[in-house]
């Protein structure tokens, strides 16, 4: 045992420079695994832990609260699988945030009683003004950081063209309506505001039914039964929520990233791996005569196979274990970013599972495979070895004859340098492939967000006018007329969002006046609704209902209902696939109800708020509320391209960096194996110069393959992952393009890139002598 422990020490010494190169890309490997794993193992639950200990509800349902009785109440109870019912008052409203993030942002809000008792859905307040504020109100966490309202900041609600200002008092975490992506939010009042604001509106009162149920109970099931004893009772369900599918629309963007962590370590891990199996391969072949002297004297092949290994395991174990301290200091920054997506705040702490599987991983694949690299030694015949001969190494072809290639001595030199490297050729072609997967996942995400943003976010979005209106005219026609004449409006259309049930299913209507002109077109299977009998619906309704194009669904809006016919299905990220669409000559089969609300949009360099004060000048009291929905999809989008810039920096440092190392280890084997070599042609006068220039160039011809034909072929690749990752948040269809020429791009920087550390790398050619080349 100790003569292995000094044998591996003697490797480890003489490749210490290579196998610290090897240890630091698996530090990389190991920082960017325990980040996903740490992520995927504390995160989900955290949310669980926080919703048991605020008491979170497992079905919230809400109905108007004319249509609450007491019956009702007894009927719910009285479900086998419902273990505990609670009534909650709240006020309903579409309202607009005003100055939400630097724009108007519009949301259905439910105005809870603060000071009202629950056993349910408990309010954690995470900060409290210590100051006397007027006109008070409690924010959730979502609204107060990512609209940028702080505590004493007043917050100012539009609804139906009145104007409420509130004093945030204090922020709150809730499980309930905590984040946006239900398209539903709740605000808390002091009972002295509650009432103010129940009063003004009372036909906007509700009642929430926060449901807990029975243990083992499908809350899917529940939900379905309750909507049924609710329509027994004739009491309209206006929303309909399960604790699962608020837990999934509140942690997509959690999972999404832990997904692409998770990618990118297994990416950098193979790199790790061909990295290690070559400077294994690479040792056997230099150190072949000390492996037959070694053979001769007793060692077995196994014991020097250890010798070689145990450097290695050696070295993941212990930057494995750097990498997986160094994602802790990183993992705060990523952790305050997904607890505001989420609405909820979380604090992430040391994981021992989380190490162990790290470790583990990355030991077990880097042990498996040099294990398998050095068992070429048990092939080594002692006598040959010593001798420097291997099995078919003096059968080796000479490629590129310098008497019969054409071309200059120079090049011909370059091309037998690069055919006498088949190893280094296949390590750098395999990690610049790979490598370059990732380039052009950036550059495809470069394009898609920061070039064409609209593809982007009409992936993620549903119609996005420059300008959402709300008018009070009896005749929207002639008020529409009057808008569309204004300067800069290029068209307007009359566009609604109203909540419906689909065959008794919850779903928002997105109602419009013609399809045919919507610009972020919701379709991926099928068309869009062309006639007063025509429906599309959204993909989980789709699912859930088992109903395709062609079949026919009923449609129910308050009292009235109407059976259409399937045409198409439709996306929505935002209402995760629970939509229909209706044209307006449909939707006035089940209402009576003139819609008022209108779509603009404007030509190319008019302003939205210059637009808008136009509009509101020429119609007066006729516009309830404006929106400016350009800058506001502007602030989202803003948001997304500081992300992807990240993104690409990252990439890039990364890529960089993994191959600086890669060519420093196959640049210095290089020089190891031809010093020699190199010392003759200094000796018959090639200049240092012109040996790194030829040295450098061999490694072209193989870097540009790899470079141009994983950025080709993500023509064919990135489509699909495009598909799987946006499929995975509800968005069927999306939009993204991967140009040629931003691939071809990317790649040719990364090709720049490899020349540039290439020629740094091998100038340390220039500083060798001849006669010590040639006598070592």
């Amino acid at each position: 045992m100790k003569q292995i422990s000094h044998l591996s020490l003697y490797f480890f010494m003489k490749d210490k420079k290579q196998i610290i190169s090897f240890g630091i890309i698996i530090l990389i490997t190991s920082l960017i695994l325990n980040l996903a794993t740490v992520l995927a193992l504390r995160i989900d639950p955290a949310y669980d832990r926080q919703s048991d200990e605020l008491h979170s509800a497992d079905i919230d349902i809400v109905i108007p609260k004319s249509a609450d009785s007491a019956a009702l109440s007894d009927a719910v109870r009285s479900h086998a699988s419902v273990a505990q019912l609670e009534k909650q008052r709240a006020i309903l409203q579409k309202a607009v945030m005003k100055d939400f993030r630097g724009t108007d942002f519009e949301l259905n809000i439910l105005f809870y009683n603060w000071d009202d008792d629950r056993a349910i859905h408990l309010l954690s307040c995470c900060e409290r003004s210590e100051e006397t504020v007027t006109n008070p109100i409690y924010l959730p966490l979502y609204i107060s950081e990512f609209g940028e309202y702080p505590l004493n900041e007043k917050i100012t609600f539009s609804m139906d063209g009145k104007d409420f200002t509130y004093t945030v008092a204090g922020v709150v975490q809730e499980m309930q309506y905590g984040n946006a992506s239900a398209e539903i939010m709740g605000v808390f009042l002091p009972d002295d505001q509650y009432r103010q604001l129940a009063k003004e509106w009372q036909g906007s009162e509700v009642v929430n039914y926060a449901v807990r149920t029975a243990e083992g109970a499908d809350s899917r099931t529940v939900l379905d039964d309750l909507r049924k004893t609710a329509e027994e009772y004739q009491s309209p369900v206006l929303f309909a929520l399960t604790s699962e599918a608020k837990k999934q629309s509140r942690m997509m963007v959690t999972n999404l990233l832990t997904m692409i962590l998770a990618a990118f370590a297994v990416i950098v891990l193979l790199v790790s791996i061909f990295l290690c199996q070559f400077r294994i391969k690479n040792t056997v072949s230099e150190e072949m005569a000390q492996m037959g002297v070694l053979k001769s004297l007793g060692f077995t092949s196994g014991g020097i196979i250890r010798s070689i290994v145990l450097p290695y395991t050696a070295t993941v174990l212990l930057f494995s274990a750097l990498g997986a301290a160094g994602s802790y200091v990183l993992l705060p920054s990523l952790v305050n970013v997904l607890a505001l997506q989420a609405g909820f705040r979380f604090e992430v702490a040391f994981s021992a599972v989380a190490l162990i599987l790290t470790m583990s991983l990355l030991t077990a694949v880097t042990l498996v495979f040099t294990w398998l690299a050095a068992g070429k030694i048990r092939r080594l015949q002692p006598i040959a070895a010593i001798r420097g001969i291997t099995e078919g190494k003096d059968m080796r072809k000479n490629r590129f004859a310098i008497a019969r290639t054409p071309g200059s001595v120079n090049l011909v030199l370059m091309l037998k340098q690069m055919a006498a490297s088949t190893q280094q050729n296949v390590l750098l072609f395999v990690v610049l492939f790979v490598m370059t997967i990732l380039i052009a996942f950036s550059g495809s995400l470069f394009y898609n967000v920061i070039i064409e943003p609209d593809h982007f976010m009409n992936t993620l979005s549903d119609e996005s006018p420059d300008v959402m209106l709300q008018v009070s005219s009896s005749d929207i026609s002639d008020m529409k007329r009057t808008i569309s004449h204004l300067n800069g409006a290029e068209k307007v259309l009359s566009y609604s969002i109203l909540q419906v049930q689909v065959e008794e299913e919850n779903a928002a209507a997105f109602v419009c006046e013609d399809f045919s002109k919507i610009q972020n077109d919701l379709c991926y299977e099928g068309r869009n609704p062309a006639s007063d009998k025509e429906i599309a619906i959204g993909s989980a309704l789709a699912e859930r209902l088992g109903c395709g194009i062609g079949d026919t669904a009923v449609v129910t809006y308050g009292d009235s209902s109407c059976s259409y016919r399937v045409v198409g299905l439709v996306q929505s990220v935002n209402n995760r696939g629970e939509i229909c669409e209706l044209t307006e000559e449909g939707f006035s089969s089940i209402s009576e109800d003139q819609l008022h609300s209108l779509y603009v949009y404007l030509k190319s360099g008019a302003d939205a708020d210059d637009f808008i004060e136009k509009a509101e000048t020429v119609c007066g009291e006729g516009i309830v509320s404006a929106v400016n929905a350009a800058k506001k999809q502007s602030e989202v989008q803003s948001m997304y391209t500081a992300i992807v810039n990240v993104v690409i920096v990252a990439v890039f440092a990364v890529t960089i960096l993994i191959v600086l190392l890669i060519l420093y280890v196959i640049i210095r084997s290089m020089i190891t194996q031809r010093r020699q070599e190199y010392g003759i042609f200094k000796a018959i006068g090639y200049s240092g110069r012109q040996l790194v220039v030829q040295t450098a160039g061999s490694l072209m011809p193989v870097s540009i393959a790899a470079a141009l034909l994983s950025a080709l072929l993500g023509l064919v690749w990135l489509p699909a992952v495009c598909d799987v990752i946006f499929s995975m948040i509800g968005a069927m269809k999306n939009h993204m393009e991967q140009p040629v020429s931003v691939l071809l791009l990317f790649a040719t920087a990364e090709i720049v890139v490899t020349l540039l550390i290439s020629v740094f790398l091998a100038r340390s050619i220039k500083k060798i002598e001849a006669y010590s080349l040639i006598k070592e």
